[in-house]
């Protein structure tokens, strides 16, 4: 077996010190480009590719990634427009520290979900929209790495980054309830996941809240269905069933956009019309919102600050330049968008 190559040996050939070798690889502005050049040509023809990464921890305690750890599993996470727009976020708070992003899928199902976070060699940790006893939550707060939350879970002593999930529902059902609907139907997450029942969304339970709170009198329990996975296809399996009652709801809520697409579809299937027959809002205001016919009334929530905002925090926590309080609660805006999806119900005014 070949000797690993060691950069004394590219300090040798180069004709320079074991310092100047190593700036060459990690601080490569200290250097002169004529003294770049000579170190990067020598290393070339050693076929010395650069410094062993685990070496480089075991000298910084820094392995130069953070965790992002989803709720579900990454098809979901690079086809939900919505969280596009979050990752697009993270990927840009990463890009300008110069890190790198370990993604860890929702694994409920594993038989040690937890594992890959214990073993994951990264500085800290991203928690996004996981559920409340999450066990790769809890492994990733054993480790005491930095870390911050982002929407959920919310009762746990990270930085939080996120909106008044609460406050944009009840802002959403305040309005359909001033056009004037009475039966109102909600296509909600699941609030707890898969069948893991010890493990809840807050989110979700925020957001029902909000809209209880919104509809006041107009609430009704029976008209609020569960819709997953959360995807346009599901949200139109479950709007056509809603509309199949005799006495059918005249607008539908939906806790996202791609719910809220697939309840414009259903609308379509069984020939009603948005919104003259039917007032459809959604949830996010993604990419998805302004493109469906006709375009969405949606609840905006500042998706890729979200992400940018977090990533950032991380980094410089990790970094030390700004210590991360695990009592913050960082609350981003949001706005309810008004388009073409909601009008009063039939017969008003």
């Amino acid at each position: 077996m070949a000797r690993k190559l060691t950069l004394a040996q590219v300090a040798e050939k180069a004709g320079v010190s074991l310092g100047t070798a190593s700036n060459a690889f990690n601080r490569p502005d200290a250097l002169s480009a004529t003294l770049l050049d000579r170190v990067r040509t020598a290393a070339r023809e050693l076929g010395y590719t650069g410094p062993d990464p685990a070496g480089r921890r075991l000298r910084t305690g820094r392995t130069g990634a953070i965790g992002l750890i989803f709720t579900a599993d990454l098809p979901f996470a690079f086809t939900d427009q919505a969280t596009i727009e979050f990752l697009r976020g993270v990927a840009t708070g990463v890009e300008e520290a110069g890190a790198g992003l370990l993604i860890v899928p929702g694994t409920f199902h594993a038989d040690d979900p937890a594992r890959v976070v214990r073993e994951a060699a990264v500085d800290g940790f991203l928690l996004y929209s996981s559920p409340a006893g999450d066990p790769r939550v809890e492994a990733a707060l054993q480790r005491r790495l930095p870390t911050v939350t982002v929407d959920q879970p919310r009762e746990i002593a990270t930085t939080f980054v996120g909106i008044d999930d609460r406050a944009a529902a009840a802002e959403a059902a305040r309005h359909i309830r001033t056009l004037g609907h009475e039966r109102v139907a909600i296509l909600t997450f699941a609030n707890t996941a898969f069948d893991r029942g010890e493990l809840v969304y807050e989110l979700t339970n925020e957001r029902r809240a909000g809209y209880a709170e919104g509809l006041g009198e107009a609430y009704e329990p029976e008209l609020v269905a569960v819709a997953m996975p959360n995807s346009t296809e599901q949200g139109r399996a479950t709007t056509r069933e809603l509309l199949g009652a005799p006495d059918r709801p005249t607008a539908i809520m939906a806790m996202s956009d791609a719910l809220a697409a697939g309840a414009l579809q259903a609308a379509r299937d069984v020939g009603f019309r948005v919104p003259q027959d039917l007032s459809v809002v959604g949830f996010d205001d993604s990419p998805l919102a302004s493109a469906t016919d006709p375009p969405l009334t949606t609840v905006a929530q500042p998706q890729q600050r979200k992400g940018l905002d977090a990533a950032r925090l991380l980094i410089r926590g990790i970094a030390g330049d700004e210590p991360l309080d695990p009592a913050a609660r960082i609350i981003l805006p949001h706005d309810l968008v008004e388009r073409g999806s909601t009008a009063p119900p039939p017969g008003a005014g």
